[in-house]
């Protein structure tokens, strides 16, 4: 198959690792031949996971250009040839690991609940199998992350991965989970539980700017939160008082306790009572006074005297025919307003 830049262009050293980024290490260019090299290498990494998904019988692809784009927390191995194509080098096998949030059962049934390294694709192409390339590409795997056999995960292992295994690294069996993983009985003495891994909680990072600005003490948080053993009483001057003493004082002094009474004390208050009853009682009467001027009832109309109302020139008759003016005709005989001035007097 041929490729836009030859493979030994590309890629650098024999066995390769990358990242979501899709930029080998030790890769050097502009942004245009980043991008021819990106394109390259993603047609490169489609064309070999399509060759593993059809080897180990799976209806859809699991390495991608596209999936590594996506997963920041997969790496990716290749194994080159340097010789092949007439020196340009091929891409011969691949090694996809990541870590994954698991729960698995151990020999006892018990659950654990694990976030191992876990192998999600391994290939070799066939004339390349059984020439020591695949063990070359794992035992590199594991030097470069510090791990063994028996701490790995294994998603959906074929019989040829157990075969693997069994061979060069002496996991006999594997245990099938649920979940279509599969690890060494191993496994669990030698990876810890989440909950027993001493996994540091991470810590809140202090308050800043107006967050961190002092808050004063309020009343109704500490009644409804408790704590504090500060009473809040209201006071004479609208502030409110924190003290555990229930007599303190209006403006922040205690009050003083009450002296007993003497004998030239109780004559002060006596002579003061006298004197101010003396002036209240000259005040109720002129008060009394102002009010009985207040209540005397004005004359009544009756009483009052009526004058004959002037001549005038003839009256004009009204729209309804009366002759009598409207001035007149709110008069009674007598004098009073009349209420019925708007109407004649048929009467």
């Amino acid at each position: 198959m041929e490729w836009m830049v030859p493979v030994n262009d590309i890629l650098n050293e024999k066995i390769t690792k990358l990242n979501y980024t899709l930029i080998p290490p030790g890769f050097h260019g502009d942004v245009r031949s980043v991008r021819v090299m990106q394109d390259s290498l993603s047609k490169l990494i489609d064309n070999l996971g399509e060759q593993s998904a059809t080897a180990q019988g799976l209806n859809k692809v699991i390495t991608t250009a596209e999936k590594l784009r996506n997963s920041p927390t997969h790496i990716l191995y290749l194994l080159k040839d340097f010789k092949a194509k007439g020196g340009k080098g091929d891409v011969i096998g691949l090694l996809k690991v990541g870590h994954k949030h698991l729960f698995l059962f151990d020999e006892r049934d018990k659950v654990c609940e694990v976030e191992p390294l876990c192998v999600l694709d391994f290939y070799v192409v066939p004339d390349r199998q059984r020439h020591g390339y695949g063990k070359l590409l794992f035992d590199h795997m594991l030097l470069d992350l510090e791990t063994t056999a028996e701490k790995l995960a294994i998603d959906g292992p074929s019989p040829k991965m157990e075969q693997f295994l069994r061979k060069n690294y002496g996991v006999d069996k594997l245990m099938h989970q649920k979940n279509n993983f599969a690890v060494s009985p191993q496994f669990f003495a030698a990876v810890p539980e989440i909950s027993k891994s001493g996994r540091i909680t991470p810590v809140a990072s202090p308050a800043v700017g107006r967050f961190a600005a002092h808050k004063p003490l309020s009343a109704i948080a500490t009644v409804i939160h408790g704590g504090g053993t500060a009473a809040y009483q209201e006071t004479t001057n609208g502030t409110t008082s924190a003290s555990g003493n229930p007599d303190a004082g209006t403006n922040g002094a205690d009050i003083k306790p009450e002296q007993p009474e003497t004998n030239a004390h109780i004559n002060d208050k006596n002579e003061h009572i006298d004197e101010t009853e003396d002036i209240t009682a000259v005040e109720k009467d002129g008060k009394e006074t102002e009010l009985a001027d207040l209540q005397k009832s004005p004359e009544r109309p009756s009483t009052l005297k009526v004058e004959p109302v002037s001549e005038s020139p003839a009256p004009v008759l009204s729209p309804a025919g009366s002759s009598i003016s409207r001035r007149d005709s709110q008069l009674t005989d007598r004098g009073y307003f009349d209420v019925k001035f708007y109407h004649n007097k048929l009467w």
